[in-house]
């Protein structure tokens, strides 16, 4: 099920298990805490796949020759519903790669040039986006308007199975046309970085590859964390994207004068209709036919995947899809430390925007760049690394997939009275009264902790961590349960990620299966949390802090419980984290302009 690793088991009478009969074999563990044993393991003496790429010293790529021209058309959807698409290519007679972006913000939060996603190439202080780069190198870039966006015709379809369709016919609508080549790739940030998925899902002829940055693959995963409500995000299916269709008929929008039988006609498609499951976070029927992960996941063709741990938007739980692709041969992979564009985005590997001066080139561009002129003119260009994974210390590690294959697993247990260790306690529990605090104050009242000793050497958690949390709850009928994970360094705590894990504990057995919290009962429930890339350096120590609400979610379900946390043997609280020892790790050639 979705986000478990395994079955949730009720257990009545909690009976952990004693490390006596397990001394012998938890003396081979490797410890990295003070005082531990000290094993030597594969993953500590990992190779990496190299040295990261300079981009800037890429060789090969397309060069600017061309003048270009932009032309708009509709293109008649299967049902009948107009998509107005805008295209920038040269002048010159030929056929092009396709560079597409199929967006619901045009006219309303971004342009038609794309300079979202490509906000650092500047002409005359101003970003020249997509269209003002690829074109003049000699590719077709189309842009295209959502159905009941932009100029579109239709009902605002929050990515549901008209979109999806809609995403089909217009891969296969740009590859057909007289100056195209036949070859077709997605590319886009946020609502826009999803698209691609959608597009790649329906396996369209003429589709050679996507970029997706900041993106997901189904809806769920904008609205919750395993029922836990993501805090600025819940809410936008539910009226943010029905306000933009409906703006661009207001005076001076980009549809004002068009036809408005498609101005609130999309509120009938919001995540309204999902009812009570709206709160309590269960998957409906509106999420099962906007999730096209499955689809995505199967797809042959090749992908480069970006993503920030620390994305408040599309967090990156939202890339389970990729994962599933298990290291897929062509695939590539940037994990960084960035958001989702509060300063420099969409990647923190461009021009700052605010930048007063040209900018003509920046890693982010290049690497881009690089992408399309080998997989859309299949020029013989070195897109670098398969995975580039750039830490919170400033350096990279690099891997031959992502997730990294062939990490060792750090298993720590909680202990009775606030200690996280490499090998199990006795029995032993911690309660908290659950209260909303934890939203502005992440370490006020409303939680326990559990700390590790200073860690003995450099540890880095990279890839996707696994939890055993074992709890009940007593007083509410409905909470949430969110564990979070942090760096501790004297004084100074550095949360790893946005976020961690999380649970409404109802969606135990499920996210389509909701059953009720039994009243102090006792549930094991393991969770899939989310990835990671966070250097632990030597001397740092581990938190774990598990608590009702968060800074990262709406505190809906926050006040009222007693949860208590069960520590000790098999059975008790335990976090698995996918960890690289002493890692190689190398110098960032990034170097933002200023």
């Amino acid at each position: 099920m979705e986000g478990l690793i395994g079955p949730a088991a009720n257990l009545s009478g909690m009976r952990l298990m004693r490390i006596a009969a397990l001394a012998g074999a938890l003396a081979l563990m490797s410890s990295l805490l003070a005082g531990g044993a000290s094993v030597a393991t594969a993953a500590s003496a990992r190779v990496t796949a190299g040295p990261p790429q300079d981009y800037m010293k890429t060789k090969g790529l397309t060069e600017a020759r061309f003048d270009t021209a932009r032309e708009s058309t509709n293109v008649e959807m299967e049902d009948g519903t107009n998509i107005y698409v805008e295209v920038v290519r040269p002048k010159k007679k030929g056929r092009y790669g396709v560079i597409l972006e199929l967006s619901p913000y045009h006219g309303t939060l971004a342009d038609r040039s794309g300079t979202r996603i490509l906000p650092g190439p500047k002409k005359n202080g101003e970003a020249i986006g997509l269209a003002g780069y690829f074109a003049p190198r000699g590719y077709a870039v189309v842009f295209a308007d959502l159905r009941g966006t932009g100029k579109s015709e239709g009902c605002l379809d929050h990515m549901g199975p008209k979109d999806q369709s809609d995403a089909k016919e217009l891969v296969e609508w740009a590859a057909k046309q007289k100056w195209s080549d036949g070859r077709v790739g997605l590319t886009g940030h946020s609502y826009v970085g999803s698209t691609p998925q959608m597009a790649a899902a329906q396996n369209p002829k003429g589709l050679v590859t996507i970029v997706p940055s900041a993106g997901l693959a189904a809806m769920y995963h904008h609205e919750f964390q395993l029922g836990v409500p993501y805090f600025l995000q819940w809410a936008g299916p539910l009226f943010a994207y029905e306000q933009l269709a409906m703006e661009r008929y207001l005076p001076g929008g980009d549809n004002q004068g068009g036809s408005p039988e498609g101005a609130a006609c999309g509120w009938t498609q919001s995540a309204a209709v999902t009812g009570e499951a709206f709160f309590s976070g269960a998957e409906t029927e509106w999420h099962r036919e906007r999730d096209f992960r499955k689809g995505v996941t199967k797809s042959k063709v090749p992908m480069f995947l970006v993503h920030g741990v620390n994305d408040q938007a599309a967090r990156i739980a939202a890339t389970d899809w990729f994962i599933a692709r298990k290291g897929r041969a062509g695939d590539k992979a940037w994990i960084g430390q960035w958001d989702h564009g509060s300063s420099r985005y969409p990647n923190s590997r461009t021009c700052l925007q605010s930048s007063p001066q040209e900018c003509t080139e920046d890693q982010w561009t290049l690497a881009l760049h690089a992408w399309f002129d080998r997989h859309l003119l299949q020029r013989r260009v070195d897109t670098g690394p398969p995975a580039e994974i750039f830490l919170n210390t400033g350096t990279v590690f690099t891997a031959n997939e992502w997730p990294v294959e062939g990490t060792d697993t750090l298993k720590l247990y909680t202990e009775q009275g606030g200690s996280l260790n490499t090998r199990p306690a006795d029995e032993g529990q911690d309660s908290y009264q659950a209260d909303s605090r934890g939203f502005n104050n992440e370490f006020g009242t409303g939680n326990v902790t559990f700390e590790t000793k200073p860690m003995k050497r450099d540890t880095l958690i990279v890839g996707v961590p696994k939890m055993q949390l074992t709890i009940s709850v007593l007083g509410s009928p409905r909470i949430h349960v969110i564990p979070s994970l942090y760096d501790v360094d004297g004084n100074k705590t550095d949360r790893i990620g946005q976020a961690f894990c999380a649970i409404q504990p109802e969606l135990r057995n499920g996210i389509d299966q909701p059953a009720p919290v039994i009243p102090a009962e006792v549930m094991q429930i393991g969770l899939t949390c989310m990835s990671q890339a966070h250097l632990v350096e030597k001397g740092h120590r581990l938190r774990l802090v598990i608590a009702s609400s968060h800074p990262d979610k709406v505190p809906t379900f926050a006040e009222g419980a007693q949860i208590t946390v069960y520590s000790g043997g098999k059975e008790g609280t335990r976090l698995d984290l996918p960890v690289v020892y002493k890692p190689k790790v190398y110098e960032d050639p990034f170097v933002p302009a200023v």
